[in-house]
């Protein structure tokens, strides 16, 4: 198979860097990122997943858009937008203007999709400021959460279950069913991994599990043994904590129980993302 020439590599990495410039100038002036995709690609609107997916590196450009045309066409649109859109308001800088927000503020404002580009102490930041927004945190417990902890509780027939907020160093719960601490140190959290890993986790046998085995809530109270945690975001995409459901004892988890846990995290997403 004929590999490709330098200068074609060239070119490629070029069309890269300058749609991830493009992205991080739609995100400086407040534009969806997803409504700036299709004037570069010349197809129709991408989805979050596509986004997300060539933010970290997932997804290639198309072939069709590669090559020195393509970045001709791409810098002719970009000199005929209003200069306000290409980033240089007189109030975000400019010969004698005010400082330019810093790289990591333009990549901040596109969420979690970034997350990826950003430093890890920034990353965590954006985080966070997302669960404050959502005024869940120190605000006391409400019916809406309540009622889907206590049915997720039921319906798995488990030890406990909980709508838990991750904050900087420990682990609160919203609601919680069963015997679970108020609070709980973030680092031996098991919803830390949840929201960390951005997928539902499920653990049939903690012991089983090297990640956990050592824990101290695995080894001491409340003696957990299985988990099952799906995670629930704040604005921008940030996860901020999970809704999840413990038992004192190892077991399944059907793919019948995951889409429960997954409907029942839905319940309480559409509340949040209400609220925000």
């Amino acid at each position: 198979m004929r590999e490709p020439s330098k200068r074609v590599s060239g070119e490629v990495d070029a069309i890269d860097k300058e749609v991830r410039r493009r992205l991080e100038l739609a995100a400086a002036i407040g534009l969806d990122p997803q409504k700036l995709w299709p004037s570069y690609f010349g197809r129709s609107p991408c989805s979050a997943f596509e986004l997300d997916a060539y933010l970290h590196e997932a997804l290639a450009l198309p072939a069709i858009e590669r090559g020195p045309a393509a970045v001709k066409n791409a810098s002719a649109e970009q000199r005929a937008r209003p200069v306000e859109q290409r980033g240089m308001n007189p109030e975000r800088g400019g010969p004698g203007g005010p400082r330019k927000p810093d790289k990591e503020d333009a990549l901040a404002a596109l969420g979690a999709a970034g997350k990826s580009l950003l430093s890890p102490e920034r990353a965590e930041a954006e985080r966070l400021k997302s669960l404050h927004e959502t005024d869940l945190l120190f605000t006391g417990p409400e019916e809406t959460y309540d009622r889907v902890v206590a049915a997720a509780w039921k319906f798995f027939g488990v030890g406990a279950a909980s709508l838990s907020l991750i904050a900087e160093d420990a682990q609160f719960f919203k609601s919680a069913v069963g015997p679970l601490r108020e609070e709980t140190p973030r680092i031996i959290a098991l919803c830390t991994e949840t929201v960390e890993q951005n997928a539902m986790l499920v653990i049939n046998d903690t012991l089983a599990d090297d990640r956990f085995a050592a824990n101290p809530l695995v080894i001491g109270e409340p003696y957990i043994r299985f988990y099952a945690g799906y995670p629930l975001h704040g604005p921008r995409g940030w996860n901020i904590g999970t809704l999840c459901v413990i038992d004192q004892e190892p077991r399944t988890f059907s793919q019948s129980d995951q889409q429960v846990l997954r409907t029942l995290s839905a319940v309480v997403q559409k509340d949040i993302d209400a609220r925000t």
